[in-house]
C-alpha cells in the first residue's frame, strides 16, 4: 500500500497522534490538537480518495455514503494510523491502546461488537466503512473522531 509521500505530513500526523492518544485523562487533548490531526488525515486521504462536502456533512450526521471513494477515504484514515493492514484486518488492540481514557470504553465496545461481523471480508475499504458504520450505531459520539 502506498504511504504518505510528504515527510512533513507524516511527521505532523505522528506527532499529533502521539500528543493526542498518549495522554491520559489527567491531561486531555486540546480541541486544536484534535482538529490539527483530523485536518492532516483529511488532507492525506482526500487526495487519495476524494469525497464531497455533502458526503462529509452527511457523515457528521450519521448518514454514510455508499460511494467507493467515501469507503476508501475511511480505509485510508485507518491505514495512516496503522489500524488496518493490506488484507483489511483492523487491529482492535492498537485502536484501543491509542485512544484517551474517555473514549476507550466506546472503542472497546465497537471493537467487541463490530469486528467479528466484518472479519475476513476481502475489501479493506468495505471493512473500514462497515466498522465505522457499526461503531456509529453503537455510539454516535464516535463520529466526532472521524477526520471530516
Amino acid at each position: 500500500m502506498e504511504n504518505l509521500r510528504s515527510t512533513g505530513t507524516v511527521f505532523a500526523i505522528v506527532m499529533i497522534t502521539v500528543l493526542l492518544f498518549a495522554r491520559q485523562s489527567s491531561a486531555r487533548p486540546q480541541p486544536d490538537e484534535v482538529e490539527d490531526m483530523k485536518k492532516a488525515l483529511y488532507s492525506a486521504c482526500s487526495g487519495k480518495s476524494p469525497i464531497t462536502e455533502e458526503m462529509k456533512s452527511n457523515a457528521k450526521n450519521g448518514i454514510f455514503s455508499e460511494e467507493r471513494n467515501f469507503k476508501c477515504f475511511l480505509m485510508c484514515t485507518f491505514e495512516e494510523l496503522s489500524l488496518i493492514d493490506e488484507e483489511g484486518v483492523i487491529d482492535g488492540e492498537a485502536m484501543e491502546s491509542m485512544v484517551i481514557d474517555d473514549i476507550k470504553p466506546m472503542i472497546k465496545e465497537a471493537v467487541k461488537s463490530c469486528l467479528p461481523d466484518i472479519a475476513g471480508k476481502p475489501d479493506p475499504c468495505e471493512v473500514a466503512f462497515n466498522f465505522v458504520k457499526c461503531g456509529a450505531n453503537i455510539n454516535a459520539k464516535l463520529i466526532e473522531m472521524l477526520p471530516l
